[in-house]
């Protein structure tokens, strides 16, 4: 059973999103637990004892914010999902430090709701789903790794070095135009000449710097940060559902 809460501290929109969530995953025959909550506080002490899947925060809250109360979760259940909701899109940049699996707008709550937990189903519910790799042959061997698992790629004119989630890392003689020709559909991002990121590590994207979610940071092209950052709300809404 798929385990949900729901924390929204106005009642009327509690009620609406809580009836979105139940229809949705009735017709999908997906059989879920749903605890909806009004206040934060009370949210976090039920959250620290049951280990929920998927989450739904309100943003703009009184007591604690959703943004706080993101945290809190993820720092005793990192592996939650979180989607968040809010009247003001303009939060949406805020919450990126967090990795929501989504941002859903109270202006189209039914609308988004129904896009964003299509998209959760198909991806996040999918353990079925076969993960892509990437190989290439150089003249000696051939490299074939997880694209999930690259978290960047650094350049050396010919040569390019990949560094993987694990720590290990490998060279490749191949050109960067070509890594980033082949590889922008899936989430990379040239943050700089010498660098190719995948934006599932993203932490924060700063004025001249870019923090991977390991504390790395690696340089940013200032001229092109604008670009940079419209790419990476580009992915993110096609590949984890952030709608603006």
């Amino acid at each position: 059973m798929l385990k949900i809460a729901l924390l929204d501290d106005d009642k009327t929109a509690l009620l609406i999103s809580k009836g979105a969530i139940e229809s949705f995953f009735q017709e999908k025959n997906i059989a879920i637990s749903l605890d909806a909550f009004s206040s934060p506080i009370n949210f976090l002490a039920m959250a620290e004892e049951k280990n929920y899947r998927l989450v739904f925060l309100d943003i703009d809250m009184p007591e604690i914010n959703g943004l706080e109360v993101g945290k809190k979760l993820k720092g005793f259940n990192p592996q939650t999902d979180i989607i968040y909701l809010s009247q003001r899109e303009d939060l949406v940049f805020d919450t990126l430090q967090l990795h929501p699996f989504g941002f859903i707008r109270k202006s189209r709550i039914i609308q988004d709701f129904a896009s964003v937990l299509e998209l959760f189903v198909n991806t996040a519910l999918n353990t079925n789903r076969e993960n892509k790799k990437i190989t290439i042959s150089c003249k000696t061997e051939t490299i074939s790794a997880d694209i999930d698992q690259v978290m960047y790629i650094e350049g050396n004119r010919n040569y390019q070095t990949f560094y993987l989630k694990d720590g290990s890392k490998f060279d490749a003689r191949v050109l960067m135009g070509e890594l980033e020709s082949k590889l922008k559909e899936n989430g990379f991002i040239r943050v700089h000449k010498g660098y190719l990121v995948n934006y599932l590590f993203i932490r924060m994207i700063g004025t001249n710097e870019v923090k991977l979610t390991n504390n790395k940071v690696l340089p940013l092209s200032s001229k092109r940060k604008d670009e940079i950052m419209e790419e990476y709300l580009s992915v993110t809404r096609k590949n984890k559902s952030i709608y603006l």
